[in-house]
């Protein structure tokens, strides 16, 4: 790992996702400041410095910036840091990996999908109704249907929908979660499988880092899925590679990205893929960590590397295209149910076994866990890599022994289990 000169780089957000790239940019010789408005966030006390600033306080960030004497400014895991962090960029003269056009694609919904439309890549097509949901193809809507913002994230302000009044009542409330005040209908494929794909830009080059079996729970049935594992590779690599890899590497190229990570969602049904969902950004899910293991290729630190300016071609990824995978690995989520945390066990153990390779951990003892079908339900993720199917399997139901966390009434709070590749059911 390259020392950098010592060069500063300004981090925005504090959450717990953030503890590894202040880490990692330490290591790579920066100087590491946080920013976020949260007295006491958990990276902060990891960095060099931190300020307990708002990430959208542009003008103070910007004062900062220019005190501090900052050579580039990062962000990830989040979009509306994403956002953020341009409009920081574009204020400083600082180099930023994205544009605003192409994130208004990759944020909004409608947009996205739109323009996965004009390279022929398969979405799911919406129902055409109008905020007062009362247009001519209203009659022929059939349920269930799912309601979503255009511009959220984190599974905020969705539902689930098996009639016209829960309609309403979800619609309603999808546009209290919209910046834009709008929302889309789709109708709902009632599945726990999708998949998930990560692509690597490089100086225009594009690559398929991964490609992911994404298997989920849905709680309640307004609520939308949520992932309870991430399988790499995915059992439909080899298909997505077929019929739809080529018209998404079209679509990169057409939004002129030079660098950076993108992941994408779909779901899948019958042989088919249906893209939903993109993201260009570092993922919540930390899929660098199991990208290094199959390829010794740090994601974080190239784009961390491209953040100060510094010459990314170092990190060499021409070999890695097609979702290159030797080791069976997995992104394994802990879903909680509702209840006060009262005793957390076993997490020390869990972190010391060979095949964990890292762990991002959300919750702590006294927090207040409600069932709202969004991330928040999520105790943390586990990042883990096996030499063979078995040992992963072996690993992910030792971690599943060994992890105890129970509420304040003496309960298990695990909310499910993910079970085998070979048999996906669920406890």
């Amino acid at each position: 790992m390259k020392k950098s000169n010592n060069k500063k780089i300004l981090i925005l957000s504090g959450i717990s996702h953030m503890i590894d790239v202040v880490e990692t940019a330490k290591k790579m010789g920066f100087y590491t400041i946080v920013t976020d408005k949260a007295p006491g966030s958990p990276a902060k006390a990891y960095a060099d410095k931190s300020y307990d600033v708002s990430t959208a306080d542009m003008d103070r960030l910007a004062e900062i910036a220019q005190e501090e004497q900052i050579d580039g400014v990062f962000n990830g895991f989040d979009d509306l840091n994403t956002w953020n962090a341009l409009a920081l960029c574009e204020k400083l003269g600082l180099r930023y990996y994205a544009t605003k056009e192409q994130l208004e694609i990759c944020s909004n919904k409608d947009q996205f999908k739109t323009f996965c439309r004009s390279f022929n890549v398969p979405v799911i097509e919406e129902y055409a109704i109008d905020e007062s949901l009362t247009n001519d193809g209203f009659d022929n809507l059939k349920y269930p249907v799912i309601v979503k913002p255009v511009d959220s994230y984190a599974s905020q302000g969705i539902t689930v929908c098996y009639n016209l009044e829960e309609l309403v009542a979800g619609y309603e409330k999808a546009l209290s979660y919209s910046k834009s005040q709008k929302a889309i209908v789709e109708p709902f494929i009632d599945t726990p499988y999708g998949t998930m794909m990560y692509y690597t830009v490089q100086n225009g080059e594009v690559y398929l880092s991964a490609v992911t079996d994404r298997h989920v729970h849905k709680q309640a049935k307004e609520h939308p899925p949520l992932p309870i594992a991430v399988a790499f590779p995915s059992r439909h690599k080899e298909l997505y590679l077929e019929k739809v890899d080529p018209q998404v590497r079209e679509m990169i190229r057409a939004m002129e990205i030079e660098n950076g990570v993108l992941l994408i969602q779909a779901l899948f049904e019958d042989d088919e893929f249906y893209i939903y969902e993109m993201g260009f950004r570092i993922s919540g899910s930390q899929h660098y960590t199991i990208v290094e293991k199959q390829t010794g290729v740090n994601l974080l630190e190239m784009m961390l590397d491209y953040a100060v300016g510094e010459d990314i071609s170092k990190y060499d990824i021409s070999s890695f295209d097609n979702s290159y995978m030797p080791f069976p690995s997995c992104n394994l989520p802990i879903l909680l149910t509702d209840g006060v945390i009262a005793e957390i066990n076993g997490l020390d153990e869990i972190l010391s076994m060979p095949g964990v390779l890292t762990a991002v951990i959300n919750r702590e003892v006294g927090d207040e866990v409600s069932q709202t079908g969004s991330y928040a339900q999520m105790f943390g993720r586990f990042n883990i890599a096996e030499d063979s199917l078995e040992a992963l399997h072996e690993t992910i139901e030792t971690l599943y022994n060994k992890l105890q966390i129970i509420s304040s009434e003496g309960r298990d709070m695990t909310l499910v289990k993910y079970r085998p590749i070979e048999n996906p059911v669920y406890e």
